[in-house]
């Protein structure tokens, strides 16, 4: 399992209150994940220091180096990858990245197949129901859905939750540094669990909004973990989830 997906389900957890007079309230733990985006290893320090949980170097037109991530401490390293060479997905994590992200249409089959890797699709506009359903087979951590254009609508948190009901993935959106914290609610609510800023200052002033979010609400179906990971696919796995909860 990659530490973005440690991350991931650490913070979909449903955290339990203090019982008793008296008890001392810990600082209630962060309920998404905070990426910041740069162009290069040279700025993914400043990232890290204004809060950042995980840094993304690259993007879809720009792939970062492979060497990129040698930059990058303490924190989880993400890369963009051209993901044209076979094998390419090792390459990146035997030089530190802890996962990739990558575009369906552009990137070779082959260069994905390291188990070790974490991977984040970047989920193609116009997907069928068949391809999206298809999305849930896939080991990802996440799918990246691109940056949120404007207030989230009724109809735009029903088009998200859709997404994660067929392929049962956690969701990755870009977010506006100065989104407020009702926003970001409600993104959260619609299974959007690591958002993406653009820049130190856009990521300093998001982790002080997630910082004040509310604890994540139990859901009325009992279900502790509302952004299951990865979908289970034997009998074994489903067994042992059920004794865990």
């Amino acid at each position: 399992m990659s530490k973005l997906a440690e991350k991931i389900r650490k913070v979909t957890r449903i955290q339990s209150q203090p019982l008793g007079f008296g008890s001392a309230r810990t600082a209630a733990e962060p309920t998404l994940v905070l990426a910041g985006r740069c162009d290069d290893s040279a700025s993914a320090a400043e990232l890290v220091r204004k809060g950042a949980d995980a840094v993304i170097v690259g993007s879809a037109k720009s792939p970062a180096a492979s060497g990129a991530a040698a930059g990058i401490k303490d924190a989880i390293a993400g890369a963009w990858v051209p993901g044209k060479a076979a094998g390419e997905a090792k390459a990146y994590t035997d030089a530190g990245f802890d996962f990739i992200v990558f575009d369906p249409d552009r990137t070779s089959a082959t260069a994905v197949l390291d188990d070790n890797a974490g991977y984040v699709m970047a989920v193609p506009a116009g997907l069928g129901d068949a391809e999206t359903r298809a999305l849930e087979s896939f080991q990802l951590d996440a799918i990246d859905i691109g940056a949120i254009q404007g207030p989230l609508t009724v109809r735009g948190q029903m088009d998200l939750r859709r997404l994660f009901s067929m392929t049962r993935k956690p969701l990755m959106a870009g977010v506006p540094g100065d989104i407020d914290v009702a926003e970001l609610e409600a993104l959260r609510d619609a299974n959007v669990v690591v958002v993406v800023a653009e820049g130190a200052a856009a990521v300093e002033r998001l982790r002080k909004t997630i910082d004040s979010l509310p604890p994540r609400r139990r859901r009325k179906d009992g279900e502790d973990r509302p952004t299951p990971l990865v979908p289970h696919t034997t009998g074994v796995d489903a067994e042992e989830e059920e004794e865990e909860t």
